[in-house]
């Protein structure tokens, strides 16, 4: 059951209350420290994959002559152990996350959010002393910690914006905030390599990103807020204007003292149609941006991987787009050009249609690297106008509710990150076949077409009946 009409004109506050009001209010800067807290927490977890190579470096390479010359610790671990490694973060995330986005429910997000960033990135300061004195068992562990910790990143910033950022302002607020994704690992990707590289070596990537974690933590603590009224030098004015613009979809009191309405939550379809969503999009592209690399490799027969700028592309084109299209998507929805149903809509299935047109073609593009490459990064740049669409779209349906039903759409989409590497393995049994290639690709096509097919049927903006918490009883 939904509760209102999703057009812009009903979710908008009076053109009045906007009047006197600077350009750049406190919401902005909620969603620039929200949008830092993702680029922080993809910095805890992206660095592994970068350091990992450096911390087990080909025997009598260049790299490891100049690691034992500056006594780096090094490691023989083999391919499985760095598998199990690089998996064990996603093991805890992937466990984590649906008993944070409860917990979010009862506690302060602010403080459960500094608290996550707080130990990931304390974990990550100690990895380097623990794995040169335990090796890998203790890396294990801290990454399995981090990934348990991580776990409330997101439901905890959802949660948040849904409560700070005016509906006719999210395609821009919070899919700024959510581009945090690709700029953190775009980042990791190019100076992670370049700490490396250094004196200092793989350890001084942990150091790094650990104590950037920190840096935010207090400065979130300083400046950050979990809703509007509890912010200690938001204007007036400003405050009145998201409260009016939020009024009727948005309670601010206490979390502990509502009823979750589970049911309601569990038997809503546009709930299933995010979650369909959000589980095809990770699927298809944790294949992409897996695989790919390993494709272009052993296809064509060039080293993505080798180039830290190069492999750092497609992110960074996925970043430069998801600007522009996102204030395309609020100026479209704020002259009613589109509904915010419309809107979510078009912006997913660009996202996963798109990426399902580029998976074919790219079945096809055996003997051109250069252009294989080029669509590459096409492909994945416009896979971040899901960050306008489905990704955003727990905080129309419930912003009550926005943390809790990205916990759960989260936790089964994070099973993309586990499954689609099986499948390639089960497909692949040789690296250079295009035929065998072609069938995966075809595979993650038919996933993001069918999620996104879901979503156009059932997919909605409308805020749900249950967003409207009851008041627990008490005896």
């Amino acid at each position: 059951m939904e509760l209102s009409n999703d057009s812009t004109i009903d979710r908008i506050a009076s053109p009045e209350l906007k009047k006197g009001m600077p350009m750049i209010g406190v919401r902005h800067l909620q969603s620039l420290l929200a949008f830092t807290a993702i680029f922080t927490g993809y910095l805890l977890r992206v660095n592994m994959s970068v350091a990992i190579v450096a911390m087990v470096p080909v025997v009598n390479s260049t790299d490891f002559y100049e690691e034992h010359k500056n006594h780096i610790a090094t490691f023989d671990w083999t391919h499985k152990t760095r598998s199990y490694l690089l998996s064990s973060f996603f093991a805890g995330y992937l466990l984590g996350n649906f008993p944070a986005a409860i917990l979010g429910c009862y506690f302060n997000n602010k403080l459960l959010l500094a608290l996550s960033t707080t130990i990931t990135s304390l974990l990550a300061l100690a990895t380097p002393v623990a794995v040169s004195t335990y090796g890998s068992p203790v890396l294990f562990i801290i990454r399995f910690l981090q990934g348990l910790a991580q776990a409330f990143l997101l439901p905890m910033c959802h949660g948040i914006m849904a409560r700070w950022v005016p509906p006719n302002e999210r395609g821009r607020l919070v899919g700024f905030v959510m581009s945090g994704i690709q700029f953190g690992t775009m980042i990791t990707l190019i100076g992670a390599g370049y700490l490396a590289s250094t004196s200092f070596g793989w350890p001084s990537i942990f150091y790094a990103s650990g104590a950037i974690g920190l840096a935010w933590t207090v400065v979130w603590l300083l400046l950050g807020a979990e809703s509007p009224q509890t912010h200690w030098f938001l204007s007036q004015k400003e405050a009145n204007y998201i409260q009016e613009s939020l009024q009727g979809v948005s309670h601010h009191g206490s979390q502990a003292d509502k009823v979750t309405p589970w049911k309601g939550i569990f038997t809503s379809l546009p709930v299933w149609a995010t979650t369909a969503a959000h589980v095809g999009y990770n699927w298809g592209f944790w294949l992409l941006l897996s695989e790919m690399p390993t494709f272009i490799s052993t296809v064509h027969g060039f080293n993505l991987r080798e180039d830290g700028l190069l492999s750092s592309l497609p992110y960074l084109a996925m970043f430069l787009l998801q600007l522009p299209a996102s204030y395309l998507a609020d100026f479209l929805n704020k002259r009613q050009c589109t509904t915010l149903t419309m809107s979510r809509k078009i912006w997913t299935t660009i996202s996963m249609w798109g990426g399902a047109a580029g998976l074919i073609t790219l079945g096809y593009l055996d003997d051109n690297a250069t252009f294989t490459i080029y669509l590459y990064i096409f492909v994945v740049a416009i896979g971040g106008t899901c960050n306008l669409g489905f990704n955003i779209n727990h905080m129309d349906l419930s912003p009550n509710y926005a943390g809790l039903l990205m916990g759960i759409t989260n936790t089964m989409a994070s099973t993309g990150g586990l499954t689609a590497p099986l499948a390639v393995g089960y497909i692949i049994s040789d690296p250079n076949s295009v035929n065998q290639w072609r069938v995966v690709f075809f595979l993650g096509a038919g996933v993001l077409f069918f999620a996104n097919l879901i979503y156009l049927i059932f997919g909605s903006a409308k805020t749900q009946s249950w967003n409207s918490p009851e008041k627990k009883i008490v005896s």
